[in-house]
């Protein structure tokens, strides 16, 4: 099963990735609807020819030009047909043919903590590839050092237009990240938004109980007793639960039980006077652990929550009828349970609400990756050519014929997922419009062939269920993912994702003294009290500290 959900995953993020994939040798640029426009691009007016190329996003270099790059690859997970290796295979030899750029390898390691310790060393030694990827603590450490090239010009010049148009999906929140001193020193990835939990829960359940979706806290809590003791799957036993989960749990935590009462937990947001607050620590938060608490001993919350490994389990033996998980949830939970009944009808819903009828939300990091440049090496430009020639077009499909793009996804150099911060919600918006018009050309652009969505709804259409992957990618795509459009939506911005000195040295025991005091305190084995002494011992042992160095970092 985690084989499975880890290849799901996997797909899911190359059929996203695809979207911001050049195709054919196509020079065009897209306009923010993700289709071709006819802006024109190459050699730019009063350049040399040379010059013109050099900044022509799909211009190939007039010379050789040879890049060194560091990267972490599995070469266990998949190994590519022909006895190509990392060091030479079809894929760079695609590179080369379109921009004239040799890719070498200055070293790579099979797994990410042993880049990191590699990058540490060759860091420490100022012994830098041409070319790597930084997570955002090394990115400043570099840019102190003045190790790293100034990209402004790359990104401005190189970089295909359309790769511009995604990072201003996101406003200032990605760029403003690589920005030093006005200067943009990497060029980084992105994160989807509306990744979000949402309320799935067993539709077919509800009906059986004569029940409506829950609108408020207090309402999910009546339903979850109801599924516990009125028998909502008719087999005449007393084996179902209520709500499940674990409350911090990034797949199925509680934290839109949280929202529900204005709380988010590990944020850090500006509160209404525009001042730096830590989340956990606020009143509100206090207030939604009560709740939490009175839930968990009037046994509406899973009792064995706390020490089950796997709440999975009871969502695939259809024992469980309510669970938190984000869109792509039903192709990782809700199988199992389809396969073992397939009467089972799963809904996804922006719930439960606050008193404003709001559904509260906090956004995600938008990145944390970040692709550098040595100072000193002459072709930083290099970087932005490869990126547009990146995986998923209809040529870099056809390196491989024989095997699946997403099987050699990790065999590309630069390894950088780059997209609209509401791509997923584009998608469905074209999907719908490609089933009300029956048109599933709809689903096809320049840089992306996602023609299938629309087979899988028919295919479903004709046979509910019938193929099990038809009904997820349905359930999935228009079910999980329209809530990124809910109207009741309300979703507020982090202010700081980064991590400050104080952060790296005592973030873990913060972390530890935040998790256990409040599952001590929804297990009764603590007072709600406990909640004050916790915030005063938290900003003793660091957590003042640490606003006071991301306040020097942001400013107000």
């Amino acid at each position: 099963m985690r084989s499975r959900k880890l290849i799901v995953l996997l797909v899911l993020a190359i059929m996203l990735a695809s979207a911001c994939s050049n195709s054919g040798g196509n020079s065009k640029s897209t306009s923010n609807n993700g289709n071709p426009s006819d802006e024109p691009q190459g050699t730019a007016a009063g350049t040399s020819q040379t010059e013109g190329t050099r900044w022509d996003p799909f211009g190939k270099f007039e010379e050789p030009v040879v890049l060194n790059i560091a990267k972490s690859i599995n070469t266990n997970a998949f190994t590519l047909p022909n006895g190509d290796t990392v060091e030479k295979n079809k894929i760079l030899d695609f590179l080369a043919e379109k921009t004239n750029v040799e890719v070498k390898y200055a070293w790579h390691v099979e797994t990410p903590d042993a880049y990191d310790q590699k990058l540490g060393v060759s860091i420490a030694s100022r012994e830098l590839p041409d070319a790597f990827l930084v997570n955002e603590s090394q990115l400043k450490t570099l840019v102190k050092a003045d190790l790293i090239a100034d990209l402004t010009e790359t990104y401005n010049k190189a970089l295909d237009q359309r790769f511009r148009d995604f990072y201003d999906s996101f406003g200032d929140r990605v760029l403003k990240r690589v920005t030093f001193d006005e200067k943009i020193m990497a060029i980084p990835n992105t994160s989807l938004a509306g990744e979000h939990n949402l309320l799935w829960i067993r539709q077919d359940w509800l009906d059986q109980l004569g029940l409506q979706p829950p609108q408020t806290v207090d309402e999910l809590s009546a339903i979850a007793k109801a599924f516990i003791e009125k028998d909502p799957d008719a087999n005449d036993k007393k084996d179902t639960y209520g709500l499940i989960g674990y409350p911090w749990s990034p797949t199925y935590g509680f934290d839109s039980i949280l929202g529900a009462f204005n709380a988010y937990q590990g944020k850090w947001l500006r509160d209404d006077s525009g001042n730096l607050v830590y989340s956990s620590t606020l009143p509100e938060m206090k207030v939604a652990l009560g709740k939490l608490k009175e839930m968990y001993q009037e046994g509406i919350i899973d009792p064995e929550f706390a020490v089950r490994k796997e709440p999975r389990e009871l969502v695939s033996a259809n024992k469980a009828g309510i669970v938190f998980g984000a869109w792509s949830f039903p192709y990782y939970f809700i199988n199992d349970s389809i396969k073992n009944d397939p009467k089972a009808e799963w809904k996804a819903y922006s719930l439960p609400l606050d008193a404003e009828g709001k559904y509260n939300v906090t956004d995600q990091n938008p990145t944390n990756s970040f692709l550098v440049v040595r100072k000193g090496y002459e072709h930083p430009e290099a970087i932005a050519k490869l990126l547009n020639w990146t995986a998923g077009t209809e040529e870099a499909k056809g390196i491989y014929p024989e095997v699946q793009l997403d099987s050699i996804w990790d065999y590309w150099p630069i390894k950088l997922v780059v997209d609209w911060e509401d791509a997923a919600y584009r998608w469905y918006e074209l999907l719908k419009q490609a089933i009300d018009e029956k048109n599933p050309e709809l689903l096809k652009n320049d840089y992306s062939d996602n023609s299938g969505w629309y087979n899988n709804y028919i295919t479903n259409l004709d046979n509910p269920k019938k193929d099990l992957n038809a009904y997820l990618d349905v359930l999935a795509r228009l079910e999980g993912v329209a809530q990124q459009g809910d109207s009741n939506l309300n979703i507020t911005r982090n202010a700081f994702f980064g991590q400050t000195p104080t952060m790296e040295r005592k973030g873990a025991i913060l972390f530890k003294l935040e998790q256990e005091t409040f599952l001590k305190i929804i297990l009764g084995r603590e007072p709600i009290e406990k909640f004050d002494s916790f915030v005063a011992e938290w900003k003793k042992l660091g957590g003042d500290e640490i606003a006071q160095e991301i306040e020097q970092e942001i400013g107000q």
